[in-house]
Protein backbone atom coordinates (compact mmCIF):
# COMPACT_ATOMS: atom_id res chain seq x y z
CA UNK A 1 0.00 0.00 0.00
CA UNK A 2 2.96 2.19 1.11
CA UNK A 3 4.47 1.64 -2.26
CA UNK A 4 1.72 2.36 -4.25
CA UNK A 5 1.20 5.60 -2.83
CA UNK A 6 5.26 6.72 -3.36
CA UNK A 7 4.38 5.68 -7.23
CA UNK A 8 1.44 7.96 -7.12
CA UNK A 9 3.58 10.61 -5.23
CA UNK A 10 6.09 10.52 -8.06
CA UNK A 11 3.56 10.45 -10.74
CA UNK A 12 2.00 13.75 -9.68
CA UNK A 13 5.61 15.21 -9.44
CA UNK A 14 6.85 13.93 -12.83
CA UNK A 15 3.66 15.57 -14.48
CA UNK A 16 4.26 18.91 -12.85
CA UNK A 17 8.01 18.97 -13.92
CA UNK A 18 7.19 17.70 -17.27
CA UNK A 19 4.90 20.68 -17.47
CA UNK A 20 7.59 23.27 -16.61
CA UNK A 21 10.26 21.29 -18.62
CA UNK A 22 7.91 21.51 -21.66
CA UNK A 23 7.32 25.05 -21.22
CA UNK A 24 11.51 26.23 -21.08
CA UNK A 25 11.96 24.35 -24.45
CA UNK A 26 10.43 26.91 -26.20
CA UNK A 27 10.98 29.66 -23.78
CA UNK A 28 13.92 29.46 -22.59
CA UNK A 29 14.44 31.06 -19.15
CA UNK A 30 16.18 34.37 -18.96
CA UNK A 31 18.27 36.08 -15.62
CA UNK A 32 15.29 35.44 -13.75
CA UNK A 33 14.50 31.11 -13.99
CA UNK A 34 10.90 31.90 -12.70
CA UNK A 35 8.68 31.77 -15.59
CA UNK A 36 6.04 34.12 -13.83
CA UNK A 37 8.60 36.61 -13.44
CA UNK A 38 11.28 36.48 -16.58
CA UNK A 39 10.43 37.87 -20.29
CA UNK A 40 7.38 35.26 -20.58
CA UNK A 41 5.28 35.76 -17.98
CA UNK A 42 2.30 36.53 -20.30
CA UNK A 43 2.90 33.14 -22.14
CA UNK A 44 3.20 30.95 -19.04
CA UNK A 45 -0.02 32.76 -17.85
CA UNK A 46 -1.80 31.38 -20.81
CA UNK A 47 -0.08 27.97 -20.79
CA UNK A 48 -0.99 27.21 -17.27
CA UNK A 49 -4.49 28.30 -18.02
CA UNK A 50 -4.66 25.45 -20.24
CA UNK A 51 -3.35 23.20 -17.99
CA UNK A 52 -6.27 23.54 -15.46
CA UNK A 53 -7.79 20.21 -16.23
CA UNK A 54 -4.39 18.45 -15.69
CA UNK A 55 -3.12 20.03 -12.60
CA UNK A 56 -7.08 18.68 -10.98
CA UNK A 57 -5.61 15.21 -12.22
CA UNK A 58 -2.47 15.87 -10.26
CA UNK A 59 -4.63 17.16 -7.29
CA UNK A 60 -6.85 13.97 -7.48
CA UNK A 61 -3.52 11.89 -7.64
CA UNK A 62 -1.42 13.46 -4.48
CA UNK A 63 -4.82 13.12 -2.32
CA UNK A 64 -5.00 9.35 -3.44
CA UNK A 65 -1.07 8.95 -2.30
CA UNK A 66 -1.80 10.88 0.91
CA UNK A 67 -4.77 8.33 1.58
CA UNK A 68 -2.74 5.00 1.11
CA UNK A 69 -0.11 6.49 2.62
CA UNK A 70 -1.98 7.10 5.84
CA UNK A 71 -4.23 3.59 5.81
CA UNK A 72 -0.31 2.01 5.49
CA UNK A 73 0.50 3.76 8.71
CA UNK A 74 -2.60 2.19 10.06
CA UNK A 75 -1.95 -1.59 8.48
CA UNK A 76 1.68 -0.91 10.31
CA UNK A 77 -0.24 -1.08 13.49
CA UNK A 78 -2.85 -3.51 12.24
CA UNK A 79 -5.00 -4.03 9.01
CA UNK A 80 -8.31 -4.74 10.72
CA UNK A 81 -8.17 -0.87 12.64
CA UNK A 82 -9.02 -0.41 8.98
CA UNK A 83 -12.60 -1.40 9.83
CA UNK A 84 -13.26 0.35 12.52
CA UNK A 85 -16.96 2.43 12.29
CA UNK A 86 -17.54 0.85 9.03
CA UNK A 87 -20.08 -1.86 10.63
CA UNK A 88 -19.44 -4.41 8.19
CA UNK A 89 -22.88 -6.57 6.72
CA UNK A 90 -21.90 -10.01 7.06
CA UNK A 91 -23.75 -13.27 5.47
CA UNK A 92 -25.71 -16.13 7.63
CA UNK A 93 -24.07 -18.23 4.46
CA UNK A 94 -20.45 -20.17 5.29
CA UNK A 95 -17.96 -18.33 3.02
CA UNK A 96 -14.53 -16.85 2.76
CA UNK A 97 -14.86 -12.69 3.37
CA UNK A 98 -12.63 -10.59 0.12
CA UNK A 99 -11.17 -8.35 2.77
CA UNK A 100 -10.84 -5.68 -0.50
CA UNK A 101 -14.46 -5.50 -0.47
CA UNK A 102 -15.24 -4.19 2.85
CA UNK A 103 -15.25 -0.82 3.72
CA UNK A 104 -12.28 1.00 5.43
CA UNK A 105 -12.20 4.48 7.42
CA UNK A 106 -13.57 7.40 5.70
CA UNK A 107 -10.78 9.45 3.95
CA UNK A 108 -11.90 12.49 6.46
CA UNK A 109 -11.53 10.22 8.92
CA UNK A 110 -7.73 8.97 8.07
CA UNK A 111 -5.56 11.83 9.80
CA UNK A 112 -7.30 11.64 13.20
CA UNK A 113 -6.92 7.68 13.06
CA UNK A 114 -3.19 7.73 12.88
CA UNK A 115 -3.01 10.43 15.31
CA UNK A 116 -4.80 7.82 17.77
CA UNK A 117 -3.75 4.54 16.60
CA UNK A 118 0.37 5.33 15.55
CA UNK A 119 3.37 6.37 17.25
CA UNK A 120 4.28 9.11 15.47
CA UNK A 121 1.57 11.82 15.10
CA UNK A 122 1.02 14.07 11.78
CA UNK A 123 1.69 17.60 12.11
CA UNK A 124 -0.99 20.35 11.81
CA UNK A 125 0.40 21.51 8.73
CA UNK A 126 -0.06 18.56 6.84
CA UNK A 127 -3.42 17.73 8.22
CA UNK A 128 -4.58 21.33 6.97
CA UNK A 129 -2.98 20.70 3.55
CA UNK A 130 -4.14 17.21 3.59
CA UNK A 131 -7.96 18.81 4.19
CA UNK A 132 -7.28 21.27 1.52
CA UNK A 133 -6.75 18.70 -0.88
CA UNK A 134 -9.08 16.59 0.36
CA UNK A 135 -11.78 19.18 -0.39
CA UNK A 136 -10.45 20.24 -3.67
CA UNK A 137 -10.52 16.53 -5.32
CA UNK A 138 -14.30 16.06 -3.69
CA UNK A 139 -15.12 19.43 -5.77
CA UNK A 140 -13.17 17.67 -8.95
CA UNK A 141 -14.61 14.22 -8.53
CA UNK A 142 -18.47 15.57 -7.72
CA UNK A 143 -18.71 18.72 -9.66
CA UNK A 144 -16.07 18.38 -12.07
CA UNK A 145 -13.93 21.90 -11.44
CA UNK A 146 -12.27 22.45 -8.13
CA UNK A 147 -13.59 26.28 -8.12
CA UNK A 148 -10.56 27.87 -8.56
CA UNK A 149 -7.31 27.69 -10.57
CA UNK A 150 -4.17 26.12 -9.39
CA UNK A 151 -0.51 26.99 -9.74
CA UNK A 152 2.01 24.28 -10.70
CA UNK A 153 4.78 25.54 -7.58
CA UNK A 154 2.01 25.55 -5.54
CA UNK A 155 1.23 22.39 -6.26
CA UNK A 156 5.42 20.89 -5.84
CA UNK A 157 5.23 22.94 -2.57
CA UNK A 158 3.05 20.55 -1.28
CA UNK A 159 4.37 17.31 -3.12
CA UNK A 160 7.65 18.15 -0.86
CA UNK A 161 6.22 18.98 2.30
CA UNK A 162 3.80 15.59 1.76
CA UNK A 163 7.41 13.37 1.44
CA UNK A 164 8.75 15.40 4.76
CA UNK A 165 5.97 14.68 6.68
CA UNK A 166 5.06 10.76 5.19
CA UNK A 167 8.51 9.93 4.46
CA UNK A 168 11.21 10.94 6.22
CA UNK A 169 12.87 8.31 6.94
CA UNK A 170 13.36 7.52 2.90
CA UNK A 171 15.95 9.26 0.82
CA UNK A 172 13.90 10.95 -1.82
CA UNK A 173 16.43 11.11 -4.98
CA UNK A 174 17.09 7.90 -4.36
CA UNK A 175 13.42 7.19 -4.79
CA UNK A 176 12.94 9.41 -7.84
CA UNK A 177 14.75 6.86 -9.65
CA UNK A 178 13.66 3.84 -8.21
CA UNK A 179 9.90 4.94 -8.85
CA UNK A 180 11.51 6.05 -12.29
CA UNK A 181 12.42 3.02 -13.33
CA UNK A 182 9.28 1.12 -12.73
CA UNK A 183 6.88 3.49 -14.52
CA UNK A 184 4.65 2.17 -18.19
CA UNK A 185 8.04 4.55 -19.73
CA UNK A 186 10.70 2.04 -18.21
CA UNK A 187 9.70 -0.16 -20.62
CA UNK A 188 12.12 1.92 -23.26
CA UNK A 189 14.69 2.18 -20.31
CA UNK A 190 17.39 -0.07 -21.96
CA UNK A 191 20.29 1.48 -20.45
CA UNK A 192 21.72 2.38 -24.33
CA UNK A 193 19.23 4.76 -25.77
CA UNK A 194 17.91 5.81 -22.39
CA UNK A 195 17.40 5.27 -18.45
CA UNK A 196 15.75 6.16 -15.31
CA UNK A 197 18.62 7.50 -14.50
CA UNK A 198 19.26 10.01 -17.35
CA UNK A 199 15.38 10.93 -17.01
CA UNK A 200 15.92 12.11 -13.37
CA UNK A 201 19.60 13.80 -14.27
CA UNK A 202 17.13 15.98 -17.34
CA UNK A 203 14.47 16.62 -14.65
CA UNK A 204 16.95 17.52 -11.86
CA UNK A 205 17.81 21.43 -12.17
CA UNK A 206 14.25 22.25 -12.32
CA UNK A 207 13.74 19.28 -8.88
CA UNK A 208 16.52 21.42 -6.89
CA UNK A 209 14.76 24.94 -8.07
CA UNK A 210 11.38 23.68 -7.27
CA UNK A 211 12.24 22.78 -3.36
CA UNK A 212 13.16 25.80 -1.27
CA UNK A 213 15.64 27.14 0.88
CA UNK A 214 13.53 25.70 4.18
CA UNK A 215 12.67 22.77 3.13
CA UNK A 216 15.81 21.55 1.20
CA UNK A 217 17.89 20.06 4.38
CA UNK A 218 14.61 18.53 5.64
CA UNK A 219 14.57 16.87 1.90
CA UNK A 220 17.90 16.10 1.18
CA UNK A 221 19.64 16.48 4.87
CA UNK A 222 21.96 19.40 3.05
CA UNK A 223 21.52 23.15 3.12
CA UNK A 224 20.95 24.14 -0.23
CA UNK A 225 23.99 26.21 -0.58
CA UNK A 226 25.91 22.82 0.06
CA UNK A 227 28.34 22.95 -2.78
CA UNK A 228 27.96 19.38 -4.46
CA UNK A 229 29.76 17.53 -6.91
CA UNK A 230 29.40 14.84 -9.86
CA UNK A 231 28.88 11.41 -9.06
CA UNK A 232 30.58 9.20 -11.56
CA UNK A 233 28.44 6.30 -11.21
CA UNK A 234 25.30 7.88 -11.88
CA UNK A 235 27.11 10.39 -14.61
CA UNK A 236 27.60 6.70 -16.16
CA UNK A 237 23.66 5.59 -16.05
CA UNK A 238 22.58 8.52 -17.13
CA UNK A 239 24.81 9.23 -20.27
CA UNK A 240 22.74 7.35 -22.79
CA UNK A 241 22.21 8.30 -26.57
CA UNK A 242 19.24 10.77 -25.89
CA UNK A 243 20.65 12.06 -22.89
CA UNK A 244 23.73 14.44 -22.75
CA UNK A 245 24.64 14.76 -18.91
CA UNK A 246 25.56 18.97 -18.23
CA UNK A 247 28.46 18.69 -15.50
CA UNK A 248 27.29 21.69 -14.10
CA UNK A 249 23.58 21.33 -13.66
CA UNK A 250 23.61 17.08 -12.66
CA UNK A 251 25.24 17.12 -9.54
CA UNK A 252 24.20 14.69 -7.29
CA UNK A 253 26.65 13.91 -4.29
CA UNK A 254 28.73 16.06 -1.64
CA UNK A 255 31.21 15.62 0.70
CA UNK A 256 30.04 14.09 4.27
CA UNK A 257 34.05 14.60 5.31
CA UNK A 258 37.10 15.29 3.78
CA UNK A 259 37.44 11.87 2.48
CA UNK A 260 33.88 10.39 1.90
CA UNK A 261 31.63 11.51 -0.92
CA UNK A 262 27.93 10.94 -0.65
CA UNK A 263 25.61 10.92 -3.67
CA UNK A 264 22.22 11.76 -2.66
CA UNK A 265 20.59 9.61 -6.23
CA UNK A 266 22.13 6.03 -5.92
CA UNK A 267 22.84 6.79 -1.96
CA UNK A 268 26.28 5.69 -2.31
CA UNK A 269 29.64 6.81 -0.37
CA UNK A 270 33.06 6.91 -2.30
CA UNK A 271 36.29 7.64 -0.60
CA UNK A 272 38.23 10.46 -2.68
CA UNK A 273 41.24 12.62 -2.80
CA UNK A 274 41.35 16.28 -2.49
CA UNK A 275 43.77 16.70 -5.25
CA UNK A 276 43.76 19.37 -7.53
CA UNK A 277 42.13 18.99 -11.08
CA UNK A 278 44.43 18.78 -14.40
CA UNK A 279 42.21 20.38 -16.44
CA UNK A 280 43.27 24.20 -16.54
CA UNK A 281 39.58 25.38 -16.25
CA UNK A 282 38.74 23.34 -13.24
CA UNK A 283 39.73 24.60 -10.07
CA UNK A 284 37.93 21.30 -8.41
CA UNK A 285 39.85 19.37 -5.45
CA UNK A 286 37.78 15.97 -5.32
CA UNK A 287 38.95 13.20 -7.64
CA UNK A 288 38.11 9.58 -7.35
CA UNK A 289 38.77 6.31 -9.04
CA UNK A 290 35.92 5.79 -11.80
CA UNK A 291 34.94 1.96 -12.60
CA UNK A 292 33.97 3.68 -15.83
CA UNK A 293 37.14 4.98 -16.76
CA UNK A 294 40.74 3.55 -16.55
CA UNK A 295 42.24 6.52 -14.32
CA UNK A 296 40.80 8.96 -11.89
CA UNK A 297 38.11 11.60 -12.82
CA UNK A 298 36.91 14.69 -11.50
CA UNK A 299 33.86 15.36 -9.14
CA UNK A 300 33.66 19.15 -10.44
CA UNK A 301 34.21 18.77 -13.96
CA UNK A 302 34.18 15.20 -15.22
CA UNK A 303 37.72 15.22 -16.99
CA UNK A 304 39.69 12.17 -16.89
CA UNK A 305 42.93 12.50 -15.04
CA UNK A 306 44.94 10.54 -17.06
CA UNK A 307 48.33 11.58 -16.00
CA UNK A 308 47.35 10.02 -12.46
CA UNK A 309 47.90 6.38 -12.13
CA UNK A 310 44.99 6.00 -9.77
CA UNK A 311 44.02 6.75 -6.28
Amino acid sequence: MNDVALRLYFSAWSSLIYIRAHFDETFPPGEDPRPEKGDWAEEWSEYIQGYQPEFQAVCSVIQQSNELALKARICGVSPYLLLLNSNPKFSAIPGDIDFSELRTIDASDLPASVNSLCKKALSDDYVRTYNEIRSLRNKIAHLGHAGSNFEPDKLLEILVDQYIELWSDRAWLTDRVNFASRTGLAFFQDGKYTSAAAEVMYELPLILSAVKKSAFKKLFGIEKTTRRYLCHACVADASVRYHEVDPVRCRTAYLKDKSTLHCLMCSADYPVVREACGTDKCKGNVISRSEHAECDVCHSCGSEQSERGGS
